[in-house]
C-alpha cells in the first residue's frame, strides 16, 4: 500500500518589510546616482568656465603682444606728454620692472601713441587687478582707455616690463651713448584666473617679445 503526503500549495508574495527594504535601497541608490550625474555636470560646467576665461586672458596676452612686436619706441615709465612728436624727441627708456609701458604702434595702420599700464586692486576699487590700455591722439588726449583683462574673473596680482635697446635703430652716436641690438620688452604677469563660483587658477605668464616691423626708417623725422 502506497501512502502519499499532501501538501497544500500556497501562492505567497513579498512581505510588506520586505517591499519596504527594497523600495528603500532603490532609493538610495537612485539618490547617489542622481548625485553623481548632478556632481559630473557641475565638474563639466566649471572646467567650461575656467577654460573660457583662461582662453579670454590669453588672447587679451597675445593682442598685447602683437601690438608691442609691431610698435616701436618702448618707453618704460614715460610721464612726457603723450604726442607723437615728443615721444620720438624724448631718449627716455626707463627703468626695469616697470608697470608702465608705453609705445608707438602700428597696429592699426597708422602711428599711435598708446601705454599698457598695471593697475592693482586698490587705485579704483576694482574687484581684481587688471591690465588698462590708453589710446592717445594727435595733441596727447587719452581717447580709448580699457582694461584688456576680465576684472571679474582674472586678478592680476603684478604685470612688470622690462624695455632693451628701444633707441637702438635711430640712435645717434655723437651725443649719446648707444646701446645697439634688437629692441625688445620682456613682459612678466602674475595673476589668478576664477572666482568664488568657478575654480581658481594660478598663473605665471613669461613672455620676450623683439621688435618686428615691417618698414625701418628713420623714426626721428
Amino acid at each position: 500500500m502506497k501512502f502519499f503526503n499532501l501538501t497544500a500549495k500556497t501562492n505567497t508574495g513579498f512581505t510588506l518589510i520586505e517591499t519596504l527594504v527594497s523600495l528603500a535601497l532603490f532609493s538610495v541608490v537612485l539618490v547617489i546616482a542622481g548625485g553623481t550625474v548632478v556632481s559630473v555636470i557641475d565638474v563639466n560646467k566649471r572646467n567650461q568656465a575656467i577654460s573660457s576665461v583662461v582662453n579670454n586672458l590669453n588672447y587679451s596676452i597675445d593682442s598685447m603682444i602683437r601690438d608691442v612686436k609691431t610698435g616701436y619706441l618702448y618707453k618704460c615709465d614715460y610721464t612726457g606728454t603723450m604726442t607723437i612728436a615728443d615721444l620720438k624727441k624724448s631718449d627716455f627708456e626707463g627703468s626695469a620692472n616697470c608697470g608702465n609701458l608705453t609705445l608707438m604702434s602700428t597696429i592699426s595702420g597708422q602711428d599711435v601713441v598708446v601705454t599698457y599700464e598695471f593697475v592693482p586692486t586698490s587705485v579704483d576699487g576694482a574687484v581684481n587687478g587688471y591690465i588698462e590700455k590708453t589710446v592717445y591722439d594727435i595733441g596727447g588726449n587719452p581717447v580709448g582707455k580699457y582694461s584688456i583683462t576680465d576684472k571679474n574673473n582674472v586678478q592680476i596680482d603684478s604685470a612688470d616690463f622690462n624695455v632693451k635697446n628701444a633707441s637702438a635703430l635711430d640712435c645717434d652716436d655723437t651725443v649719446m651713448t648707444c646701446e645697439y641690438g634688437q629692441p625688445s620688452v620682456f613682459v612678466i604677469i602674475k595673476g589668478k584666473a576664477g572666482n568664488q563660483q568657478i575654480e581658481i587658477s594660478k598663473f605665471y605668464v613669461q613672455t620676450f617679445i623683439s621688435q618686428r616691423l615691417i618698414n625701418i626708417t628713420d623714426f626721428k623725422d
